[in-house]
């Protein structure tokens, strides 16, 4: 028993470091979320909930009144509420704490203040919910599967960089929704007679789908765990025809459409409304002429998505193309009986695909952003394929560049050839744009034996941070800084001694803290390896 103590401590201990590392200071070295972007987009949703209490965006537009959605004199955000409202509590707690601290009600405008750090540590939250939700459900479905597996292909998959870096961005959010949606829909198929899972899945789809309106496959998924757990057992009572599921589903899209009023001045659940992006879809179906170079085209593009140095599916994220792979031959094999579910899965990743197609970019961050949704449908996909002699290869392909691509989150813009152009540059697809970066692949691997991309790693990092934290309880900052200097190390550029007198005017209990949050997680992820 004192040994399996010991090595649970040990293993949480080496998780917490690597947590630690992955952890990046870029995004979170700030005072607030600055406009104007998709990160201050989410954020103010979750400022106006948990602070402001008001769904009223003037104070935090003042001023910049034109740069996001505004409409007949309603100003708002341009991303949706969903994840903002996801985010809240987290945001408010951070808010409390600096209230409490702060002096003549004045709020910190330090650094790393408490809103901006437990903030941050929303989409962590939410990317380790959602993991062990994809453990449930698994479970439910009687797959066999390792746990340590699910967690190197979901940090592989690049949604990590999302919690770790990007944590306002809404990709975490998205994969919890669909987590959650086939959680609540297994469960009441599981126990139909347990109506909390009825009126409470209605709301997550609601919830689900204002954090991305897109993604319109979220009301399909209540049928495709149907189809799911009907293999396992014989399912009498319908979604269709519980009344509390009907009763929460009207509920569920008044709010919907209320929120929309209340934010953007109509009732509506068209996304080209609140993007200012009408004529999108129509110029995507007609802008290659023919429906035969229409069709030729987007398969020329899709296999792009699958293969190119930029962020290419099959490189850096093999879960998606593991997932769309087995979409296909599903279809293509098409087994009796299973002709409606290959038909919804095809459909949801279609649509999906559908968005990457249109705007033919990787949408100015790290991968295919706008694909990162079906990463749990794709896990349990892959779970499903039962073929055991097809699939122990597949199974060697998935780990084998999960944890490459689980390293390329460490490594991206860590040198010229991992960073995203500042100027427009011609993309995969041919387009000019900001923001991309279509030799991504060979930068990434001749990164490796390029010095600076370690110095990097180690000093974004919270690891590095509390190293040097550490260093400077014991040496001044002037001192500390002359003492690298001797070493011939360069240390006087500027962003250097920014950053140095950075890590030393943030409170060193802030770290401490992070560091205990963060062992939490490593204890509760050492347990779980340790049971089948």
């Amino acid at each position: 028993m004192n040994k399996l103590k010991n090595n649970t401590f040990l293993s949480a201990i080496f998780i917490t470091l690597a947590l630690l590392l992955f952890l990046k200071i870029d995004f979170r070295f700030q005072d607030t979320v600055f406009c104007c972007g998709d990160d201050h987009d989410y954020y103010m949703h979750a400022e106006t909930i948990a602070v402001d209490f008001d769904l009223d965006y003037s104070n935090q537009l003042k001023g910049i009144e034109t740069k996001r959605f505004n409409f007949e004199d309603n100003i708002a955000p341009t991303g949706f509420i969903g994840s903002g409202i996801l985010a809240s509590p987290f945001l408010f707690i951070g808010h409390s704490i600096d209230k409490i601290i702060s002096q003549e009600n004045v709020l910190s405008q330090e650094i790393l203040n408490f809103r901006i750090l437990f903030y941050s540590l929303s989409s962590v939250f939410y990317l380790f919910l959602t993991i062990n939700l994809t453990f449930k459900i698994l479970n439910i479905l009687k797959y066999h599967f390792s746990k340590f597996n699910i967690l190197i292909i979901y940090f592989g998959s690049g949604l990590a960089y999302y919690a770790f870096e990007r944590f306002s961005m809404t990709h975490v959010y998205e994969c919890f929704s669909v987590t959650m949606i086939v959680y609540l829909s297994l469960k009441y198929y599981q126990s139909p007679k347990v109506n909390k899972y009825a009126y409470l899945l209605p709301i997550f789809i609601a919830t689900g789908l204002a954090v991305r309106w897109v993604n319109y496959f979220y009301i399909l998924l209540p049928l495709v765990s149907y189809y799911l757990i009907s293999e396992k057992k014989e399912i009498k009572n319908r979604l269709s025809k519980n009344n509390y599921f009907i009763g929460f589903s009207f509920l569920s899209s008044v709010l919907f459409l209320l929120h929309t009023k209340v934010l953007y001045g109509q009732f509506t659940f068209n996304p080209q409304f609140v993007y200012s992006t009408g004529g999108q879809v129509s110029n995507f179906i007609s802008r290659d002429g023919k429906i035969t170079d229409f069709f030729l085209i987007n398969v020329v593009n899709s296999f792009k998505v699958m293969f190119t140095q930029e962020f290419g599916l099959f490189w850096l994220s093999p879960i998606l193309f593991v997932g769309f792979t087995l979409v296909l031959f599903n279809l293509f094999t098409n087994k009796k009986g299973e002709t409606y579910f290959n038909l919804l899965i095809l459909f949801s990743y279609l649509q999906i695909f559908a968005v990457v197609l249109l705007w033919r970019s990787t949408a100015s961050s790290y991968g295919f952003r706008y694909l990162f949704c079906l990463i749990p449908l794709s896990i349990i996909l892959y779970y499903r394929f039962q073929n055991q002699k097809s699939r122990k290869p597949i199974e060697y392909y998935l780990i084998i560049f999960s944890i490459f691509s689980t390293i390329s989150t460490l490594f991206f813009e860590t040198t010229e050839g991992t960073q995203l152009a500042l100027v427009e540059t011609t993309n995969t697809f041919g387009r000019s744009l900001k923001y991309t970066q279509p030799l991504y692949l060979q930068g990434y691997l001749t990164s490796f034996i390029e010095l600076n991309s370690y110095l990097k790693i180690f000093t974004t990092s919270f690891l590095g941070a509390i190293v040097f934290k550490l260093i400077l309880v014991f040496f001044e900052k002037d001192k500390f800084l002359d003492l690298l200097d001797g070493y011939g190390l360069p240390v006087r550029n500027e962003d250097f001694v920014n950053y140095i007198s950075e890590v030393s005017d943030i409170n060193i209990y802030k770290f401490f803290i992070i560091i205990i949050i963060f062992y939490i997680v490593g204890h509760w992820l050492a347990k779980n390896f340790a049971t089948k």
